[in-house]
């Protein structure tokens, strides 16, 4: 005979239920981590439409301000960054001399970034741009327009009307 208190069925259930409960929140946070952007600097000078899609994105707005408009999507390790450092100076002073603005980034409607693409602010991606996985952006990509590379070049252009409803 197995020696129980008044009690310990009581007991087992709530921590399989705490157990259940703290093991879920763990993942739930976990996967908001994974899927969430993340944001180096003030996160009022990001501007992302609800309808965009952006997965683990990392945004630098140490230079300017970022905005992604409306249905505009990233694929996975896509960056973002409007920072710079003066290349004339050195040591502690090259590490903290940054631009406060000027180095606006715009993600136009409907534009694709691929997986692992690296934006470099001042530019503006055009409406229904596609950037290639991988590619290095430096400077504007104009709307219907495919780009890929390092730097990104053009590689093609899209019709506007190929099927779809730009």
């Amino acid at each position: 005979m197995t020696d129980t208190r008044p009690g310990d069925d009581i007991a087992a259930l709530i921590e399989a239920k705490v157990a259940a409960a703290v093991e879920q929140a763990v993942r739930e946070a976990v996967d908001r981590l994974r899927w969430a952007p993340r944001v180096y600097g003030d996160e009022r000078k990001l501007h992302v439409h609800p309808t965009a899609v952006v997965n683990d994105a990392l945004f630098n707005l140490s230079s300017g301000e970022i905005t992604v408009e409306e249905y505009a999507f990233f694929g996975h390790g896509v960056s973002v960054l409007t920072g710079t450092h003066d290349i004339t100076v050195f040591d502690r002073a090259r590490q903290v001399t940054v631009p406060k603005s000027g180095r606006d980034v715009v993600i136009g409607r409907g534009a694709w970034i691929s997986t692992n693409a690296l934006v470099l602010g001042p530019c503006r991606i055009g409406e229904h741009a596609v950037v290639a996985a991988g590619s290095v952006v430096l400077a504007d990509v104009e709307p219907f327009t495919v780009v890929g590379g390092t730097p990104a070049r053009v590689l093609s252009t899209i019709s506007e009307r190929p099927g779809g409803t730009a």
